[in-house]
């Protein structure tokens, strides 16, 4: 039997299970007596659990006198915005004795994927996973159906163990929008996060041990029929995976790149907000930016102090003037910078925010004015002149820009480039790919920029004492020499960058 589950895992501390057991919102909605179940559940793999890192769980659960055999296929979040989980599942029942699965009892063609993706390893047992599970089903006053899990219990794998404490809402009749709406008034209640990793997921990497892998934005497709409105979704939804992505890399191991990675994300979907806003947009979706923004600057600090010491304290070789006291400060405030970090990453509001986002996809909650152009091509070149003519506005006077100035012409690129990076797929790549290569150039030098003017602020606040003042001035003289000389550099780029003819513009004529 095959099937799809459309699911929201939301996880918290135990305490917290049984303040959403008693929650008003879910009692007023309840279907009939809660049931209960124990899970044992044991998820079986090859020895490098290939099978695992290709979106595949394989388990066997005792059920009743039988064993149910049950192969997951890896998240498709397309249908379902982008929190929210949309789920291959593949069930069959097996003898009550059955200690292995039986391949033959799957699809033929996932039967044929897992035998090459095996490749000739054995397939055996690496988790267990025993759950005590209460269920409850709700029926919204929209009429939609939906299985409320309380979940309780552990992980384990190879000696090591991890508790589980998890509410998972499974849409069972209606619209994936009711089960961010349910997760909203949830997160009212109790001190929830979204949960982005199923338990095979989060059991599986008991056995890697292994720092999460830090992802970069892929390209975005859309296609050069599509209309304004399938962009729109398109765009933001691809900013949000992206953030969502790094999140556990970022909160849970605390990588400088993971965090970076975060606010890039951030960045984006703020400047596609802004992009799209003349003709797309809503009261939420304006909040969603402001939203963003105050996410980005919150995680704001711990990036400026995490590529303070990579980048500006690190290179510098001070010899025998290393200052220990300096060290010590910019230790503290960077320990002090992430913790702040991560506590808003475990906060309430920022929980909110993920649900706002993906009920805003899930329901297309944004409207698109009257006279916008139908399709995404011919709205992409006014945009990309737009934002191109506020970046030409301030370069034309680049020799004479000053700090501040020569910020915001950082900025008015970057925005640039995002813009491009959204809409290039709407574009032949042999077109794109060189102004895309300028403007990275010119956004590597000017960043460098940016990071000596931040290093400034930073040592400003912590250079307490003469010895202190000493050695910054010394990190800051050996920064300003080299700023001095990409500051000529950034000029050279900036004049092949603006005798460049805007492709989009050729292509429209």
């Amino acid at each position: 039997m095959s099937d799809r589950e459309i699911e929201l895992k939301l996880v918290c501390e135990p305490a917290e299970l049984e303040r959403v057991r008693r929650a008003p919102v879910l009692q007023r909605m309840k279907q009939g007596r809660a049931s209960g179940k124990h899970l044992h559940s044991i998820y079986f793999d090859t020895d490098n659990l290939v099978l695992g890192d290709n979106g595949m769980a394989l388990r066997l659960r005792r059920h009743g006198r039988g064993c149910v055999q049950t192969l997951k296929t890896e998240a498709d979040v397309s249908g379902a915005g982008s929190v929210a989980r949309d789920v291959g599942e593949y069930e069959a029942r097996l003898p009550g004795n059955a200690s292995t699965p039986d391949l033959n009892k799957l699809p033929e063609d996932l039967r044929a994927r897992v035998r090459e993706l095996a490749n000739g390893h054995a397939i055996g047992p690496r988790l267990v996973s025993d759950i005590r599970r209460t269920i409850h089903n709700i029926a919204t006053p929209e009429g939609d159906l939906i299985e409320l899990a309380l979940d309780r219990g552990e992980l384990q794998a190879d000696g090591r163990g991890a508790p589980v404490s998890e509410i998972e809402l499974e849409l069972k009749e209606g619209t994936p929008a009711s089960l961010y709406r349910i997760a909203l008034d949830l997160n009212e209640i109790a001190e929830l996060r979204v949960g982005h990793r199923s338990k095979s997921e989060r059991g599986f990497a008991l056995l890697r041990q292994k720092t999460p892998a830090v992802v970069k934005a892929d390209a975005i497709l859309i296609d050069r029929h599509a209309t304004l409105d399938d962009a729109y979704g398109i765009v933001l939804r691809h900013c949000l995976v992206h953030m969502m992505a790094n999140e556990e890399a970022a909160a849970e191991h605390r990588s400088p790149e993971g965090l970076h990675q975060m606010r890039v994300a951030l960045r984006r979907a703020r400047s596609a907000f802004e992009i799209f806003r003349p003709v797309v947009g809503g009261d939420l979706a304006d909040r969603l930016a402001s939203e963003a923004k105050w996410l980005a600057n919150e995680l704001g600090a711990a990036r400026d102090l995490d590529v303070f010491t990579s980048d500006i304290v690190a290179p510098v070789d001070l010899g025998g003037a290393r200052c220990a006291a300096l060290e010590a400060c910019i230790d503290k405030a960077r320990a002090d910078a992430w913790e702040r970090a991560l506590t808003v990453l475990r906060s309430r509001r920022y929980t909110r925010f993920l649900l706002e986002y993906g009920l805003f996809l899930a329901e297309r909650g944004w409207h698109t004015k009257r006279k916008a152009p139908a399709f995404a091509r011919d709205f992409a070149g006014a945009a990309l002149d737009k934002r191109l003519a506020k970046a030409m506005k301030l370069g034309r006077d680049i020799e004479r820009l000053e700090g501040g100035e020569r910020h915001e012409l950082r900025k008015r690129l970057k925005k640039l480039r995002y813009a491009l990076h959204f809409f290039s797929s709407l574009y032949e790549q042999d077109e794109v790919k060189p102004y895309l290569k300028y403007l990275g150039q010119m956004q590597d030098v000017f960043g460098g920029l940016n990071d000596v003017e931040t290093a400034h602020v930073i040592l400003g606040r912590l250079a307490e004492g003469k010895e202190i003042r000493a050695v910054a001035a010394r990190i800051l003289a050996w920064h300003e020499k080299r700023a001095a000389r990409e500051w000529k550099g950034a000029i050279r780029l900036w004049r092949r960058f603006a005798g460049t003819a805007p492709f989009w513009r050729e292509k429209a004529a």
